[in-house]
């Protein structure tokens, strides 16, 4: 969570951000963008899917991205891991993280 803070200072000192705001709040503003993007080109999410979905947004905050290794860790192992993933996403599941990480950490 420290480092991705300092991410938003620095964006800040160079002027990339016209505001000083902790990077997990950025975030969570880019998920719920992304969320409503989605939703308006038709794609739905199951209950599991959202849950998985806010875990991985969660990571993003704190890690400032995601790779299908951190599956192996918590809080995804205690779901069933990148097997469970994969169950619940299918093949949607490399190309969601790679949307997730450039939407989220941009």
């Amino acid at each position: 969570k420290v480092l991705a803070d300092i991410v938003s200072l620095v964006r800040f000192a160079l002027h990339q951000e016209s505001e000083l705001r902790p990077f997990h709040d950025q975030v969570n503003e880019r998920f719920a963008q992304w969320l409503m993007q989605q939703e308006k080109n038709g794609r739905k999410f199951t209950d599991e899917q959202r849950l998985w979905l806010e875990a991985i947004r969660d990571h993003i905050a704190s890690s400032l991205a995601i790779q299908v290794d951190d599956f192996d860790y918590v809080p995804f192992a205690q779901r069933g891991g990148l097997g469970k993933a994969t169950q619940v996403f299918g093949a949607q599941l490399a190309g969601l993280l790679s949307e997730l990480n450039e939407a989220l950490a941009a």
